[in-house]
This record gives C-alpha cells, sequence and structure tokens, in this order.
C-alpha cells in the first residue's frame, strides 16, 4: 500500500493509466480526447466503478478522538518504559509472561492498523475485492502458519528475534543479513502506517 502511493505518482505519465496507449483505447472508448470526462473519474470510465461520494468535513469530535488515542497509546509506550528494566528479554518478550488471549490479540492487531485496514479498503474499492482482501488474508495464514510450524521450535529456543535463530542455525553473517533485511521490510511496514495516518490526519 505504501510503495504504491508513495511510488506510483512517478510513473505515471497520462491522466488515468500509465500506458499512453492503454489510456488513450480508453479515452476512445468513451468517444472523447482524454479521460477522466468531465464530472467523471478514472476509475468509472476504465472499470465502471462508481467514483466517490463528496464526504462532509469531520466534527471536531473526530480531530478529538484521534488526538486522545495517539496520546494514550504513546503514554503507554511511555510507561512500559519503566517496567522494562534494561533487559532485552522484557522489552522484546515481555518477559514471556503474557497469556496466550494478549499474545493473540497482540498479533491480530496486526491486520487492523492503518496499512492493511486502509489499504484493504481502497484496493478493494478501485480495483477488485480480491486486491484488497490479499493483505489481510496473507496476513492471517501467515501467523497460522507460523503459530502451527515455527512458534514451538522458536520458544522452545528461547530466542527473542528471528535474526537470532537464523544466527544459531547458519553463523553471524547470516543473522546480519537477515537482520538488516528484517529492518528494511519494517521501514515499508512503517512508511505504509504513517501514509494511512496522513490519510487519517488529513481527513
Amino acid at each position: 500500500f505504501a510503495y504504491i502511493l508513495i511510488f506510483t505518482p512517478l510513473h505515471v505519465f497520462a491522466e488515468c493509466i500509465a500506458d499512453t496507449a492503454i489510456d488513450a483505447e480508453f479515452a476512445s472508448f468513451a468517444g472523447a480526447p482524454s479521460i477522466p470526462l468531465p464530472d467523471s473519474c478514472c476509475q468509472f470510465d476504465v472499470c465502471s466503478i462508481p467514483c466517490p461520494d463528496t464526504v462532509s468535513p469531520p466534527r471536531v469530535g473526530f480531530a478529538i478522538s484521534v488526538g486522545l488515542a495517539i496520546l494514550i497509546f504513546m503514554s503507554i509506550g511511555v510507561v512500559c518504559y519503566f517496567f522494562i528494566g534494561g533487559k532485552a528479554e522484557n522489552f522484546f518478550v515481555a518477559g514471556r509472561s503474557l497469556p496466550l488471549f494478549v499474545v493473540t490479540l497482540t498479533l491480530s492487531s496486526q491486520s487492523i492498523d492503518s496499512n492493511a485496514l486502509l489499504g484493504n479498503i481502497d484496493f478493494s474499492y478501485k480495483y477488485h475485492f480480491w486486491d484488497g482482501c490479499c493483505l489481510p488474508v496473507g496476513l492471517g495464514l501467515s501467523l497460522i502458519l507460523n503459530a502451527t510450524l515455527l512458534a514451538r521450535h522458536i520458544n522452545e529456543a528461547k530466542v527473542m528475534t528471528l535474526p537470532d535463530i537464523y544466527g544459531r542455525f547458519y553463523g553471524r553473517v547470516v543473522e546480519v543479513i537477515v537482520s538488516i533485511i528484517s529492518c528494511i521490510s519494517f521501514l515499508f511496514l512503517l512508511a505504509g502506517n504513517l501514509v494511512g495516518m496522513s490519510e487519517i490526519l488529513e481527513y
């Protein structure tokens, strides 16, 4: 989601479709020199998907609720700092003391962050149901596969991060490579959430 929002505009050379030939072909279907047509939009002229409705500005309560949510989450982070006690195990896996339902809800919450939630809605509306569905379904399947195939072994190994596992079995070099890949992947995840957050704040 973040990649499309950030990088796609760099490759768009026509009004609706990046390929000018295809864009011109759809314009010919509409009997016009270009698309979108007046009082229309690209998704309707190309895919016959209704144009988005005009949304009224939000009330003041929306901004207050968003601000309070951000403040609560930041406060939780600050409070947790005092419970870590300088121990890496407390930071990464909460001292291995969390009950199952907390771990389940924590992992499930990944599928309702701004990146996945807004990306799912955006893709499903603009393209097709399965374009948006791939986000929550893919994440859900990954959690199921991890739980059934890897979680027990990771817990028994008493490791805290994915690079720790690779380092234990394949050596320091592989551990460093996996660490770099993990950092890059989480940067994309963070970028997606920042884009989603900007959409919420812009609204």
